[in-house]
């Protein structure tokens, strides 16, 4: 049917192109959104594979030859080589800065390195066979230990003890704790350390408590290596938060190093050096958990990757896999934050 009325063509004409040019604006919109968010998303993956191929840095930082026995013109052992390796890497921060013409990529990585050493072997203070706490109302009692510790988280955190939470999450298991994470699965452990869970560099005054800083799975021992205090370690036990070292005084420390010591003794002349504190003044608590067989078998990664305005952040644990001569050490967790 024909309209009679003058300007209905052109009318329908201007109706249909602007159907059209609102169709193609929502096409080119949809198109241009998903152009960013496949760039976005493209260059989270390259930071995130660019933060955990980076955890070859830290095993080549850790690799130290085992010398023959046979060769007595080598005075260094093996554990010492570790932390001659190590330590500085302990004590700053150090950074990567990637260039594409060089390594086929721009960017930077930032890298902490932590001994889980270091660090409360949680399970350590419980004998989940017996139901109780090791040599509990003996000497070395775990259950005053954890008594203390937790008081002085509490004084640290300004919340409550987390002792008697504690105590009855341990109750109910029959079996270590995998993970340090675990805990948070008791509600007074998530709201003390929910912010708080890995450790995160600060450049000024970081006096936090860290979860997976302070307590670890992954040792089988049940001391610490002073050598290695963790952040949060040094901060319970009132040792400096953050270690620096002059030249000749990381010299110094390197050089103090015994292979079997007795820290009432050998602490002032060598780590006195490092936490700028006397033995006399450690915790009484703390100086029955010190190690006086050097390990240093398990270390941890931090790695901060960061391409544009992307980054991406790893937590990663390396065990020494002693069956390879030399030792290697292999990844065993990677935590994505």
């Amino acid at each position: 049917m024909q309209h009679d009325k003058p300007g209905y063509v052109l009318f329908l004409i201007f109706s249909i192109l602007s159907v059209c040019t609102l169709l193609i604006t929502l096409y080119f919109s949809k198109a241009t959104t998903y152009k960013d968010l496949t760039h976005i998303i493209i260059t989270q993956e390259k930071a995130t594979q660019l933060a955990i191929s980076s955890s070859a840095l830290g095993q080549s930082i850790l690799y130290a030859s085992e010398e023959s026995q046979d060769d007595k013109s080598q005075s260094t052992d093996y554990n010492q080589k570790i932390l001659q390796q190590s330590l500085p890497y302990i004590i700053h921060t150090t950074q990567h800065e990637l260039q594409k013409d060089v390594d086929g990529i721009d960017g930077t990585i930032k890298m902490n390195m932590f001994c889980e050493n270091g660090k409360l072997n949680i399970n350590s203070f419980y004998d989940f066979t017996q139901k109780k706490f090791v040599n509990e109302g003996e000497s070395g009692d775990r259950k005053e230990f954890c008594k203390w510790l937790f008081t002085q988280i509490s004084k640290v955190t300004q919340q409550p003890s987390l002792f008697e939470p504690f105590e009855k999450f341990l109750q109910t298991r029959t079996f270590d704790l995998n993970d340090v994470t675990e805990l948070l699965s008791i509600q007074e452990f998530a709201d003390v350390f929910k912010d708080t869970v890995f450790y995160i560099p600060e450049k000024q005054n970081n006096t936090k408590l860290y979860l997976t800083d302070l307590f670890t799975t992954s040792t089988s021992e049940d001391k610490i290596n002073p050598w290695f205090f963790s952040h949060s370690c040094r901060v319970l036990f009132n040792l400096p938060a953050s270690l620096s070292l002059t030249a000749d005084e990381l010299k110094q420390l390197l050089l103090s190093y015994k292979k079997d010591v007795n820290w009432e003794k050998d602490w002032d002349s060598s780590l006195k050096i490092l936490y700028k504190k006397e033995y006399s003044v450690l915790p009484q608590e703390i100086k029955s958990m010190l190690t006086t067989d050097f390990e240093a078998n398990i270390f941890s990664l931090l790695i901060e990757t960061i391409i544009g305005e992307t980054t991406s952040t790893i937590f990663t644990i390396l065990k020494a896999n002693t069956k390879n001569k030399p030792t290697i050490f292999d990844i065993i967790k990677v935590y994505q934050l």
